[in-house]
């Protein structure tokens, strides 16, 4: 098994060839030669993205913090949507919420 700090030596790795291959294809280069680092950069990208997953498993989707929706305005405005996420019902710091 891997430590972390080794895992995070080839996350650096792998990013830094891919900044190498990415400025290399900023220059004039035969198209053979072009061929190679693009192929190049494409299998990085894929060893990197592969990495990232394994190294860091937990993802955050929009799924997570959906929330309740409400429309204000007229109803189906797709302009006036608010999430209302982590608003306590009570009010806000703890306060009656009365009127």
């Amino acid at each position: 098994m891997t430590s972390i700090d080794d895992t995070l030596s080839e996350i650096r790795w792998l990013r830094n060839e891919i900044w190498r291959c990415r400025r290399s294809l900023k220059t004039v280069l035969p198209a053979a030669e072009r061929q190679a680092v693009e192929k190049r950069l494409h299998e990085q990208l894929s060893a990197f993205e592969r990495l990232l997953s394994s190294a860091f498993p937990l993802t955050l989707s929009s799924k997570v913090y959906s929330g309740k929706s409400t429309t204000i305005g007229q109803t189906g405005s797709s302009e006036a949507l608010m999430v209302n996420v982590a608003i306590p019902s009570s009010g806000l710091f703890g306060k009656p919420n009365s009127g």
